[in-house]
């Protein structure tokens, strides 16, 4: 598999005491493998004001929304009242001391949090996730799904195995966007995603394929199956409210089934050209509802 060529992180040992005493954070979204990671040597405070110590020009972001406290070896993040608050690993926090690989979000910004004896590879593995795994959801990225599928599609040609294509679409996305702002847009991809991984196998491959568009790739699946798991994936997105900063949202998904018999497998590109156009089926018959 091509992969991106990985930033180099360097590290002194001379600044490196025997517990590790480094600390870093690594933005994962929005991407930005240029910017590097941000060390950590003191107390610093957070937010979109130039005077902070770590400045996020973002109007998700407020002016003062966090600091991070270091007391010994020992690092603690702090909501300064904020107006999206401060999350970690998913979950709302007034203060949190910090773990390694702990997962921050401020706003729409996203960083991990590392602090190890081996910052090296810790930080390798970060950007190895950050090339193959969208930031924001966590879920495979378009790059990842594309080099996945290309290998499907040869071996299950080469033994005659089937595989189907799933492409589903957030209906009326841009409207979320538009009339309660994109950290509410963001809540509902970040909840989509968890939602789907929570009806899909550890063998089926779900990544975000652009946008408020995800793909999911089965293999071994015929077309009753492959209809069937996208029929779970529309129920557990319709099934209740989802919960964002601007308060509860009704949210429907629509999904075109592309499952074509055995001797029918051609490309990815043909695959996920089928499973488009019943996609498109799907949002011009209505939404919220399965094609294929």
């Amino acid at each position: 598999m091509s992969m991106l060529q990985e930033p180099t992180l360097l590290v002194d040992p001379a600044t490196q005491d025997a517990v590790g005493s480094q600390r870093w954070l690594v933005q994962i979204h929005p991407l930005d493998l240029d910017r590097g990671p941000i060390e950590i040597m003191e107390t610093i405070q957070i937010g979109r004001d130039s005077h902070c110590s770590l400045r996020l020009p973002d109007h998700s972001v407020s002016r003062r929304h966090a600091e991070i406290v270091k007391q010994g070896d020992h690092y603690t993040i702090r909501d300064l009242g904020s107006t999206n608050g401060v999350i970690i690993n998913g979950q709302a926090v007034q203060s949190h001391e910090l773990q390694t690989g702990d997962r921050i979000q401020l706003g729409s910004r996203i960083f991990r949090f590392l602090a190890d004896h081996d910052l090296e590879a810790q930080y390798h593995e970060t950007v190895y996730s950050m090339m193959t795994r969208d930031g924001l959801t966590g879920v495979f990225n378009k790059r990842y799904l594309l080099e996945s599928l290309d290998r499907e599609v040869a071996r299950c040609r080469r033994y005659k195995r089937p595989i189907a294509v799933i492409l589903l679409d957030i209906d009326h996305f841009k409207s979320i966007n538009d009339t309660h702002g994109h950290l509410a847009g963001d809540e509902v991809l970040q909840q989509i995603s968890s939602r789907l991984g929570d009806v899909l196998r550890s063998d089926e491959i779900l990544a975000r394929f652009g946008g408020e568009e995800f793909a999911i790739v089965i293999v071994e699946s015929n077309r009753k199956n492959a209809l069937d798991v996208a029929e779970r994936c529309r129920k557990a997105c319709a099934k209740e409210a989802f919960k964002t900063s601007a308060g509860l949202l009704e949210v429907t998904i629509s999904l075109g089934v592309a499952a074509p018999a055995v001797d029918e497998i051609e490309t990815r590109a043909a695959l996920l050209d089928a499973a488009d156009k019943y996609l498109y089926q799907a949002k011009h018959a209505g939404r919220n509802q399965v094609v294929g």
